[in-house]
């Protein structure tokens, strides 16, 4: 019981993270796809390692997530973006970065507990 609550946590900790790293820096010079992606990697790596995962797991999950979270973020974004095409753009993209990261820990979580069964 204790470690699905800590999953939980990690997950949609992660989750708010993105939403407010997205809100806060998506209209800066700095942009917000770097820290998105190290979001990313870290809670990927602390899904991974809750799961005592192998090291191979982790660099194949962390490809596949990135790869996944920049494809999904930014065509998800469009997609959101016309299906309410009322929607501020900004608002958007925080819907959306917040549904990847959770679709992304999610899914993680799946592929490392079945391989611990």
């Amino acid at each position: 019981m204790k470690k699905a609550r800590t999953v939980h946590l990690i997950i949609h900790g992660f989750a708010v993270a993105h939403a407010l790293a997205c809100f806060l820096l998506h209209d800066t010079v700095f942009g917000d796809t770097f820290l998105l992606t190290c979001l990313t990697i870290a809670m990927v790596v602390i899904l991974i390692r809750v799961f005592n995962g192998p090291v191979e797991v982790i660099v194949g999950l962390l490809l596949l997530s990135s790869f996944a979270g920049f494809f999904l973020g930014t065509n998800g974004a469009r997609w959101i973006q016309t299906l309410f095409p009322k929607l501020k753009n900004i608002l958007s993209n925080v819907l959306t970065t917040t549904l990847v990261t959770e679709i992304i820990g999610w899914s993680v979580f799946f592929v490392v507990r079945r391989g611990k069964k």
